[in-house]
């Protein structure tokens, strides 16, 4: 049967009677007040066999079903609700196996429409998915499938027989939104809401697994009207009657389920992001951020083709190399960005903040604009806010472009089982860990420096970063939470995070030694002023996690030896280490004051000064001491921590 299509079908006038919706899902919580009669049910999972199990616990211990299930409830009360649980109790994750089966079991016991708040961005699993989608519609069952919160190629989500869902700001009871040409053609309401749960009885929550709750809930209204319309009528009805109102998409959600491939020895991508697509780079602005990517390219898997920078600095025509005190690297500083970016692929985009309140401009949108405008894919060491700049990204994706930055999301939190992030994990690999008496004085080339002695000498290196560029150097984790915080957990969450990542780190990549590096200081200069500026607390959090079994302490030419000798004693007293080695960079830094305020002036130091300083803390600490600029500072930097724990 076809029902005409209707602009103004009214969606309070049905309640979903007498139609089955199921859930894919953790289960449905029957005994929520919110959620009432369940139907009926099934558990589907992968025996140890590998075979296929169906089993009737499909009762929700997880809590995400359940908040499904009551938004379907609340729009549509009188439908049948089954539950079809394919999660374990443990995580949100499934074999995609399991999910085919789950359909299919779907179509077989008569269901009218399939609720998957879920999804894979595996292709391994299309062929098998695109067929049960189709033995679905065959079977005139409406299958409504979130997007990705990261808006990355989902399955089946972008399926044409699929209503694919994402998160939008669609406030209303019956309010959502049709894209047109886009591969996601609907968003509902996926910003935070209140939503069923298992303990507590509610929580706020967002994401696309919502977004496409709301939407099964409105199909079974329309099936309600005409139970036995296709799935091109139903689509139709949804496009005439979408929302006029604008609504906004969003990225700041919670976890999407997604679906396992079948079981690896080790993950994929640790960090969650491969750059492999970055082929030649140019970098804007020449920030000191930028400086280790010139320095250390012999580390990098990318060319870096060109270094843009604005010409009020002066530093426009010299050669990037000289500038940051190194041989010419035969790259010549320009002003015009489109000019160098026609030799790169990509564009590694710096701070451009203080760009912004100079010019009165918003910078980053404006580069963001011009390199995708010229093609150019982007990686940004600040991240770049999908709900600020959704236009952006849709530029991207028809392109076909990347936008990347690095960002610790809450999503990979969840995603750790809280059994596994209940106690901290043990690993029988050396943990050598940079700290800093304070910012600016060399602690990422500290970690760039032994990084690249270790590997020549033969040894395996697994590494942590708290620099947002780590990420471009390939370590195994970048922990964003210095200047401009790229962390989207909380501060509590950061030392069981911290310690399983490098336990998984160790077990998968089975590294020689692990070098981890913190930001700033690990106490501030003086507690009466202020002491919760800086980063002082989440590096305290930071040597919790990732528990060094060695410093090394990275120090400034004026500091004063109590303060140097208070951070040794707070970092081996908090910690489990040993602080074994004092590094510092050539530069002294002079501190000028005038008109009340005070200015940090750095300047080179000289070969005797620097012998001076460095004799002056073995002889005071009892503690080698090197500098880190020439090669046998850097001879004995490494000598310091091979002997140091060849004698552990």
């Amino acid at each position: 049967m076809v029902i005409a299509v209707m602009g103004d079908f009214d969606f309070s006038a049905y309640t979903g009677q007498g139609v089955k919706v199921a859930v894919v899902d953790s289960g449905i919580a029957s005994s929520h007040p919110d959620i009432g009669k369940v139907n009926g049910g099934v558990r589907i999972q992968i025996d140890e066999q590998g075979k296929i199990r169906f089993t009737q616990d499909w009762f929700d211990t997880v809590g995400h079903g359940t908040a499904c299930a009551g938004i379907i409830r609340k729009k549509a009360p009188d439908v049948q609700l089954y539950s079809v649980k394919i999660f374990d109790d443990a995580s949100l994750s499934a074999k995609g196996e399991v999910l085919v089966e789950a359909i299919r079991w779907c179509v077989d016991n008569k269901m009218d429409v399939v609720n998957l708040s879920l999804g894979t961005n595996s292709r391994r699993l299309v062929p098998a998915l695109v067929e049960v989608c189709d033995y679905a519609e065959e079977n005139r069952v409406m299958i409504i499938a979130a997007e990705d919160n990261r808006s990355r190629e989902s399955y089946p989500a972008t399926f044409p027989n699929v209503f694919g869902v994402t998160a939008g700001r669609a406030h209303g009871k019956y309010a959502y939104l049709y894209r047109e040409n886009h591969s996601i053609e609907f968003a509902a309401r996926g910003d935070l809401q209140r939503v069923c749960w298992l303990h507590p009885r509610y929580i706020f929550m967002g994401g696309t697994s919502f977004a496409a709750a709301h939407l099964t809930a409105l199909v079974a209204l329309i099936l309600q009207k005409s139970p036995q319309t296709d799935f091109n009528n139903v689509k139709q009805i949804l496009i005439a009657n979408a929302s006029h109102v604008e609504t906004s998409l969003i990225r700041n959600a919670t976890r999407w389920p997604r679906l396992s491939t079948p079981p690896i020895s080790k993950p994929v991508d640790l960090n969650c992001k491969k750059l492999d697509w970055i082929k030649k780079a140019a970098i804007y602005p020449f920030n000191k951020e930028m400086h280790a990517l010139i320095r250390f390219r012999d580390l990098l898997k990318f060319e870096i083709v060109g270094v843009v920078d604005p010409i009020g600095k002066g530093l426009v025509g010299r050669d990037a190399g000289e500038v940051i005190g190194i041989e010419s690297v035969r790259l010549k500083i320009g002003h015009k960005l489109t000019q160098i970016l026609e030799q790169a692929d990509t564009l590694i985009l710096g701070y451009v903040d203080q760009l912004s309140r100079i010019w009165d401009r918003n910078v980053l949108k404006e580069t963001l604009e011009k390199a995708l405008g010229m093609g150019k894919h982007i990686y940004s060491l600040t991240p770049v806010d999908y709900s600020t700049y959704p236009e952006i990204f849709e530029m991207a994706r028809m392109r076909r472009l990347r936008i990347a930055f690095p960002f610790i999301s809450p999503e990979e939190l969840r995603g750790i089982p809280p059994e596994q992030l209940s106690s901290p994990k043990q690993i029988d690999v050396p943990v050598v860990g940079v700290f800093g008496t304070g910012p600016e004085q060399g602690k990422f080339t500290t970690q760039l420096v032994l990084r690249r002695m270790l590997l020549a000498v033969g040894y395996k290196v697994a590494q942590v970063g708290s620099e947002h560029q780590s990420e471009l150097f390939g370590f195994d984790l970048t922990f964003p939470y210095g200047y401009a915080s790229a962390v989207g957990i909380p501060m509590r969450a950061y030392v069981p995070y911290l310690s399983y990542k490098i336990w998984e780190i160790c077990r998968y990549r089975r590294p020689d030694i692990v070098i981890v590096g913190a930001q700033s200081g690990i106490i501030p200069y003086d507690f009466s002023a202020s002491p919760l500026t800086g980063y002082t607390l989440p590096s305290l959090a930071f040597l919790f996690g990732t528990r060094p079994d060695a410093y090394i302490l990275t120090v400034n030419s004026i500091d004063p030896d109590e303060y140097i000798q208070d951070t040794i004693d707070a970092l081996e007293a908090l910690g489990k280490g040993t602080t074994i080695l004092l590094t510092m960079s050539d530069r002294q830094k002079d501190i000028r004051s005038w008109h009340g305020t005070s200015r940090v002036i750095p300047r080179q130091m000289s070969s005797d000064e620097m012998s001076s300083k460095l004799d002056h803390l073995e002889d005071r600490f009892g503690i080698p001491a090197t500098e880190i600029a020439s090669q046998k500072g850097q001879e004995k930097l490494l000598k310091t921590v091979i002997e140091y724990f060849a004698a552990k």
